[in-house]
């Protein structure tokens, strides 16, 4: 179970206050304001900060720790869709958009801290104009991302998606399990370890 704590780090607030201002400008006042409703929570390893079926409310950022976004197949089979490690944040988006119930569930793959906040859809849309430019900016993000795993399915081999995951995850190979890296890929594990002996 996730575990709210009442500090906050100073140096997760400012890591937190660098990466939105890669999106947008939070003059001090907006800031100061918004950050007094973050909390610090702690999700222990195998935890999940949302589960399929959710309606999501809440918005976190990941101090430290690494998530899966994950959704189960009719046979039972889980697809991994995303990574999301320290400096990003995570929500269901879309879900939250159009405020219906998650398809996917977001779970901690080592023990986690966030900076997380319950926000709703209407609230969302009445905060001031660097928060919605915010959400825009990552919003165009997360199309990018998505159009590039597309094109990688339709057009690309496992070895070269493997190389591909390296790129865009450096260092998180060795930071979960290797049946986690095979999910993402779309391939077996037994698929994934001659792929890796090929490359050696």
């Amino acid at each position: 179970m996730p575990v709210m704590r009442k500090g906050v780090d100073p140096e997760w607030v400012a890591r937190f206050r660098s990466t939105m201002r890669e999106f947008a400008n939070f003059p001090d006042e907006e800031w100061e304001k918004a950050i007094a409703e973050f909390a610090h929570v702690r999700i222990p390893k195998d935890g999940f900060f949302l589960r399929a079926g959710d309606v999501p409310d809440k918005l976190a950022f990941i101090a430290s720790g690494v998530f899966r976004v994950f959704f189960v197949t009719e046979s039972g089979d889980e697809r991994i869709h995303a990574f999301r490690g320290e400096g990003r944040l995570i929500s269901a988006f879309s879900p939250f958009l159009t405020e219906n119930k998650s398809w996917y569930s977001i779970q901690a793959l080592e023990d986690s801290d966030l900076l997380c906040t319950r926000i709703d859809v209407g609230t969302w849309r009445s905060q001031a104009e660097c928060w919605r430019t915010l959400y825009a900016k990552y919003m165009e993000k997360l199309f990018v991302e998505k159009e590039n795993r597309e094109r990688e399915f339709l057009s690309d081999d496992a070895e070269t998606r493997y190389r591909n995951f390296r790129d865009t995850y450096p260092g998180l190979e060795n930071r979960i399990a290797q049946y986690h890296v095979a999910s993402y890929l779309g391939i077996t594990p037994v698929a994934l370890s001659r792929i890796r002996k090929g490359m050696q």
